[in-house]
């Protein structure tokens, strides 16, 4: 069996069988994050939009923590002479974010996007998502907690955690998990394990 949720679910899934992994999953918290796709008309943005998108770093002190240029990516994901934004905002470093009004998060948003990719118009379309646990928080004990997770995994054979808490968020590092559990989960079928 492979699991592959965030922790609370994980836990709650987990419980009956093992108090181990209920424990160790309470202990990982993480960061809210706000999400703002917003669609502009093209000329209303000056950068060219000829990437991926940016990450923000905390010095530059914006409420940004980075955007993706969808309609850059691909094709068909606004409509012509319009570009598709989605943002992301609060993080560790500014939760009270995601305790804002829709209009209030796409506002702190637009104001962040305008000034580093030279907006001159608002937004034609907006959509705002708030995941209260979006990021799971790498902070000082979570190496102990992963041990213990791998202990409780190793006490139950077949059974192996998938997710963003365990090697890192980002989609490679997840993508890079999914391989190697996957990897395991075939030498335990075929009896190499």
């Amino acid at each position: 069996m492979i699991c592959a949720t965030e922790t609370a679910a994980a836990g709650a899934m987990l419980a009956p069988s093992s108090e181990q992994f209920t424990k160790s999953f309470a202990r990982i918290p993480y960061a809210p994050v706000a999400v703002v796709s917003a669609g502009y008309k093209r000329e209303a943005v000056a950068h060219v939009l000829d990437g991926f998108g940016f990450l923000v770093p905390r010095a530059e002190g914006l409420s940004l923590l980075g955007c993706v240029w969808n309609s850059a990516l691909f094709p068909g994901r606004a409509p012509e002479g319009h570009v598709l934004l989605t943002s992301f905002a609060g993080g560790a470093l500014h939760p009270e974010m995601c305790t804002w009004s829709e209009e209030r998060i796409a506002s702190a948003v637009h104001e962040d996007l305008a000034r580093v990719l030279n907006i001159r118009d608002a937004h034609v379309a907006r959509h705002v998502h708030v995941y209260q646990r979006a990021i799971p928080q790498y902070n000082l004990g979570h190496g102990p907690i992963l041990a213990e997770l791998k202990s409780a995994c190793e006490a139950t054979p077949g059974f192996y955690l998938a997710g963003n808490y365990l090697e890192g968020p980002a989609m490679g590092a997840c993508v890079e998990r999914a391989f190697r559990v996957a990897d395991e989960v075939e030498k335990y079928l075929s009896g190499e394990d």
